[in-house]
């Protein structure tokens, strides 16, 4: 745990004296949802469900650009080629970095919510609010992992535009922009097997009112374990190219 937590210190203060890309990952949702979310939030229900989609889409951008293109990037940095050759293993240091994704993650979609909050009729009982934070938060374990395994998959140059891509599909995909009810049939049998469809299954029964279903919830699991090993064996794979 010590490991973890030391690494987990390096990895946050390392972003934190980067605060032009580190600002600009938390503000982009909050920017968004003034632009895109508070035209359709025309309704209580409707702003919580908005709001809720957002709060997915903060975290997933967290896990994307702060994680897996910071990754990406810093590959060649010296930091990271000396950290190749410490005792840690690829577990401790995915540890680490979700943890500090989950920190950045809380930032992004506490901004979100306070824009809500203020631009919008958004309102629930505690309860939802607890239940809405518990599977965002959840949600952007395996997210986190999948941003990881960009960072070590993708080439530094190619990271960024793979990482839009990605982020701007999962989140059209997942229903995040537009209710899953209004996608084509082909494409909503395509949204039921995203990971960001089953965090807004979560998410949005959360603000609803509604008991959480077993199958999201496995559905994520599946995928933890799934980018986890996808993001492992980028790691070793890096590792061996360049200490082989």
């Amino acid at each position: 745990m010590r490991l973890v937590y030391e690494h987990f210190v390096a990895t946050l203060t390392s972003l934190i004296r980067t605060p032009a890309y580190s600002l600009v990952t938390v503000l982009i949702p909050g920017v968004v949802f003034i632009f895109i979310g508070t035209s359709v939030a025309d309704s209580r229900e409707a702003a919580n469900l908005v709001m809720a989609s957002f709060a997915i889409f903060a975290a997933l951008g967290v896990a994307f650009f702060q994680f897996g293109v910071g990754i990406a990037n810093e590959r060649e940095s010296p930091w990271n080629q000396f950290a190749h050759v410490l005792a840690v293993s690829p577990g401790t240091r995915f540890a680490a970095t979700i943890l500090a994704a989950l920190v950045f993650a809380i930032v992004a979609v506490g901004i979100l919510i306070g824009v809500a909050l203020i631009l919008t009729d958004v309102g629930m009982p505690f309860m939802s609010w607890t239940r809405l934070v518990v599977a965002v938060f959840v949600g952007a374990v395996p997210m986190a992992l999948f941003g990881i395994a960009i960072g070590y998959w993708s080439p530094p140059k190619a990271a960024l535009p793979i990482a839009n891509i990605l982020y701007l599909a999962l989140s059209f995909g997942g229903g995040l922009f537009i209710p899953p009810s209004s996608m084509p049939a082909v494409l909503n049998a395509i949204s039921g097997v995203l990971p960001t469809r089953q965090i807004g299954e979560l998410a949005w029964a959360a603000v609803q009112g509604r008991p959480w279903g077993l199958e999201p919830w496995l559905w994520l699991a599946g995928y933890t374990v799934v980018f986890g090993f996808v993001a492992a064996t980028g790691y070793r794979r890096d590792e061996g190219v360049r200490y082989r």
